[in-house]
């Protein structure tokens, strides 16, 4: 199986299986058990367009790993931002004590 680089995942994923689906063999097959040529194409047709659209389907197990990924993720992102928020609160708290004790006696007092 060929591998491609998907950039919105980082990561290498699978390319697409191609499929044949032959639709005269089909549409003769359902002919010779008694299906009008008409039916028989059209039918044939509609196969072949579901055999080679199955291909872009996503298995469950595939989307939910995917899923679980994605909650890493952002899990990962709100953790740095909430440290952040921590280090500029604990910044701020800092400045604030260190602008009380360098204020004149008077001016804190009131």
């Amino acid at each position: 199986m060929a591998s491609e680089f998907d950039p919105g995942l980082g990561r290498p994923h699978s390319a697409p299986m191609s499929f044949a689906f032959d639709t005269l063999a089909a549409s003769e097959a359902m002919r010779a058990a008694g299906m009008e040529p008409g039916q028989a194409r059209a039918v044939a047709a509609q196969l072949r367009a579901a055999a080679t659209s199955a291909g872009d389907a996503i298995a469950r197990p595939k989307l939910e790993t995917a899923l679980a990924e994605l909650k890493l993720e952002l899990l990962d992102r709100i953790t740095a931002l909430l440290w952040r928020l921590f280090g500029g609160i604990v910044a701020v708290a800092g400045l604030a004590v260190a602008a009380v004790r360098l204020l004149p006696a008077g001016v804190v007092a009131g």
